[in-house]
């Protein structure tokens, strides 16, 4: 369960992910640099989760950084096979080393899915010669890969364990708050926001199994890239008092 933005910046690009989770989840790795596995030549930095090993969120020395979501159409808790024996935080280790992001997306292409269960790969690079952004999008639904999408920017992308559908309310709000501004503080406020009366479905998500507990950004200028992991705080919930009159002003 995530949210993932994407913004242009005059000389890169800005990603940003809420990582929504059960409550029990331990807290992940800090991000470090490492040489990738699959290709010692590359560097990558990414956040570590404890339980699986693997990681939601990824950066190369060379600009291009991917995020995977998970995928949940309608009925996926009766679909055979949900489960698989892979877990989705091994794309990112697998698929860092790519040449770009189109390359990234034609790797996954190429990758068994059927080890993994439903998930969304979102594949981001610059393009040095134009400066702009491309954003590839595979979607893997536990039944067939989609063909890759190219996106521009601003672009967002959501998921939950509630149903995928359940939270495309965030994409008009993304839409009201960041993409007629896409700036950094209008897309730290989007990741911020919370619905009062609808904290399940909310951008900074909480409701009784899961909550948002971690957000990452990417920043790629030029040939610097840096990434900032927080971890969110439970959220304090201050009790409402009733049956006491209105104070007189």
């Amino acid at each position: 369960m995530c949210t993932v933005s994407i913004i242009s910046l005059a000389d890169g690009f800005r990603l940003v992910v809420n990582r929504d989770e059960e409550r029990d989840r331990p807290p992940a790795r800090p991000p470090a640099w490492r040489d990738v596995p699959a290709d010692p030549a590359v560097r990558a930095i990414w956040p570590t989760d404890p339980l699986g090993g693997g990681t939601w969120i990824g950066a190369s020395h060379a600009g291009l950084v991917l995020a995977v979501l998970n995928v949940n159409p309608p009925g996926s808790a009766r679909m055979p096979g949900v489960e698989r024996a892979q877990s989705r935080g091994t794309i990112i280790p697998a698929l860092i080393h790519a040449a770009s992001a189109e390359a990234a997306a034609a790797r996954f292409a190429s990758m068994d899915h059927t080890r993994f269960p439903p998930v969304r790969l979102v594949a981001v690079q610059t393009h040095r010669d134009s400066r702009n952004v491309a954003i590839w999008e595979s979607c893997w639904d536990g039944t067939s890969l989609a063909e890759p999408r190219v996106h521009e920017a601003p672009a967002c992308f959501v998921s939950s364990g509630l149903g995928d559908a359940c939270v495309q309310v965030r994409l008009p709000l993304f839409h009201a708050m960041v993409s007629v501004s896409p700036t950094p503080d209008a897309q730290d406020a989007f990741h911020a926001h919370h619905w009062p009366d609808r904290p399940e479905l909310s951008v900074l998500m909480c409701r009784a199994g899961a909550r948002t507990i971690s957000r990452t950004t990417v920043e790629v200028r030029g040939d610097a890239i840096a990434m900032d992991y927080s971890e969110v705080p439970e959220p304090v919930r201050v009790p409402v008092e009733r049956g006491r009159p209105t104070p007189r002003r």
